[in-house]
Order: C-alpha cells, then sequence, then structure tokens
C-alpha cells in the first residue's frame, strides 16, 4: 500500500480485465515532463492548451496567459501528449477525466461547468493542475519507482456521459463475498431505489458472482457500478474497503467489519429527507473565488481573473496619478 493507496486499485491496473463490463475510456501514459508540470507551483497553462483563449487575457499578476505568436520563455508545451487527449476529445466529444485513483473533484471550482466533464485541453489541464488529489496520485507513483513492479502515472479519459444519481452504488466486498451495497448519493430519496430494490440487488449480485469474483485480486475491497436499466450493470472504479470508502455510504466501517448477517444487505434512503449538503460542496474554495461565483453571472474562472487583474489596474493607475499630482 502506497498512502493509503492500493496498486490494484489504480484504474491501469483492472480496467484491462474489467473493460468489457465497465463503461469506456482511454488511458494514457502522462509523460515525466508532464507530471513535473503538474508538480510545480507556478500556475500556467500549457502552449497547446491556451490557443483558444482571448488574446489579450492574462493572470493574477498580469502575465499573459496566451502568446501563441510570441515567444514565451515560461510556458510549456508538451505537443505529443496534448495531441493524445485531442484525439480522445475528438472521438468522445467530452470526457470525465481522472488519474490513477483519483479524480480532481476537489477543483471542480476552477472549471467553466463546475464538473469534471471537459471539452477542451484548457479544461482539463486546469482540473489537473489546481487539484491536489492528482498531485497526491503523483506522489504515490513517484514512491513505486524502486518497486519491482513500478506503477506508470495515468491519466484516464472516460467518455462523458450524464449519470442519474439513483443508478450509482457502492458494494463492498469481504474475503470474497459481496457483503453490502449502498445507494451512493446519500444526500436525497431517490423512489425508484424502492421499486427496484431487488432487481437492483440481483443484477448486482449477478455482475459479481459471474464477472468480478475470483478475477480481481484483492480479497477485501470495493466498487462502484452504475445500473442504468434491467440485467445493465457496469464498474464505474474499484478502491479499497477502509473507513474512507465506507464513510459516504449508509453502512459504517464497523459494521462492515464485523460482517453482515443476511448478505448482501442492500441499503437506500427510503423517504424523503429534506435537503443534504453535496459532498463536492465541502471542498475549499478560496473566498474571493467564491464571492465571485455567487454574482450569478455565470462567469468562467478566466473571466473572474481577468476582472481581478483589470480591477488591479485601475486601482495602480489611480495610485499613480495620485503619487504624480503630490509631486
Amino acid at each position: 500500500m502506497v498512502n493509503g493507496l492500493k496498486l490494484e486499485c489504480s484504474f491501469s491496473k483492472w480496467y484491462p480485465t474489467f473493460e468489457k463490463n465497465s463503461l469506456e475510456a482511454t488511458i494514457l501514459q502522462v509523460p515525466d515532463d508532464v507530471s513535473k508540470y503538474l508538480e510545480h507551483d507556478e500556475f500556467v497553462l500549457p502552449v497547446e492548451a491556451t490557443k483558444s483563449l482571448p488574446e489579450n487575457a492574462q493572470w493574477m499578476d498580469g502575465a499573459p496567459v496566451t502568446g501563441e505568436n510570441e515567444e514565451t520563455e515560461h510556458q510549456p508545451t508538451f505537443p505529443e501528449f496534448s495531441q493524445k487527449i485531442q484525439n480522445v476529445l475528438d472521438e468522445y466529444g467530452a470526457v470525465f477525466v481522472k488519474t490513477n485513483w483519483s479524480s480532481p473533484a476537489d477543483a471542480t471550482w476552477v472549471a467553466p461547468t463546475k464538473t469534471l466533464k471537459c471539452n477542451t485541453l484548457e479544461e482539463i489541464y486546469l482540473l489537473l493542475k489546481s487539484s491536489d488529489r492528482t498531485a497526491r496520485d503523483i506522489n504515490a507513483v513517484k514512491s513505486l519507482r524502486d518497486h519491482k513492479n513500478p506503477l506508470p502515472f495515468c491519466l484516464v479519459l472516460k467518455q462523458w456521459q450524464d449519470i442519474n444519481p439513483c443508478t450509482e452504488f457502492r458494494c463492498f466486498v469481504v474475503d470474497n463475498e459481496l457483503i453490502a451495497i449502498s445507494q451512493r448519493d446519500i444526500s436525497q430519496y431517490h423512489s425508484s431505489n424502492e421499486s427496484e430494490k431487488y432487481n437492483i440487488q440481483t443484477d448486482i449480485k449477478s455482475l459479481f458472482s459471474e464477472r468480478i469474483k475470483g478475477r480481481f485480486p484483492l480479497r477485501s475491497y470495493s466498487f462502484d457500478v452504475v445500473r442504468r436499466k434491467k440485467d445493465k450493470v457496469k464498474i464505474i472504479d474499484f478502491g479499497l474497503m477502509d473507513e474512507s470508502s465506507a464513510k459516504s455510504t449508509l453502512f459504517t466501517y464497523e459494521e462492515l467489519q464485523n460482517h453482515i448477517d443476511d448478505t448482501p444487505e442492500f441499503r437506500f434512503i427510503g423517504e424523503e429527507i429534506g435537503i443534504q449538503p453535496r459532498p463536492p460542496m465541502h471542498f475549499c474554495v478560496p473566498r474571493e473565488i467564491s464571492e465571485f461565483f455567487q454574482s450569478g453571472d455565470n462567469a468562467t474562472l478566466l473571466d473572474i481573473i481577468q476582472r481581478e487583474v483589470e480591477s488591479q489596474r485601475k486601482e495602480d493607475d489611480g495610485a499613480t496619478a495620485d503619487n504624480s499630482e503630490s509631486t
């Protein structure tokens, strides 16, 4: 285990085995220079990701974001890797992004859509560059360089699909037995879970017994699935069976450890519970950015940055004028 992450749960490890039973995805090995760029504190997008931005766009410090016709001494460029990403974008139309273990869900506040849906290179690099979860995955991969089976750092691009939260479930396996199934979105009541509870349980049990059991290398683990209709269940991801994976479900880790008598037990919210907070809203967003986002004008991060730069310029111009008058 590396920093709480299991090699077997890395997307690049399990996906080749379960590809036919999973949501479609493309895995790209990330070159070392791109990994180093993502780790670096300086916030600047690669040349390829800024070609479609406004001609005079600037960052908070006044430095140009773009400069297609100018020499950009400090602006990185990864033409081959960026082209691979663009090829996937051209094929899928829009993508969901993640790395070996994690999605950059902590950085969705910087995205124009405020989600993990990406339509451009700019949006992909912006999410990855802004995410602490991505940095954690990079560090985990780096710590394995001297391991007998080193793991490459990977970018996973899944074809974007609008998934109804009521169709997602987290499942827990202990000693190779499916013991628990939980509604994934625990923020609200979904009537379909109650009306379809027996079919949901049956379909997930069938997927596990026919496609997963004995093929995934760990004996105890969790996995997420989406069930859009009867007999159509797809794997989303695999993870550990620990406190973290149980935290956002209707089971406690203690319950899962002590085994459940009538397995697999399926838990779902059985009645309206009012408005509940959604987990992504708990990620830290800088106060100033949050205030801008709450202005209600659907501004993108780039719009916000440009406004702030313009505001600072006006303040600087005013200060310069005051100094001139005083002299």
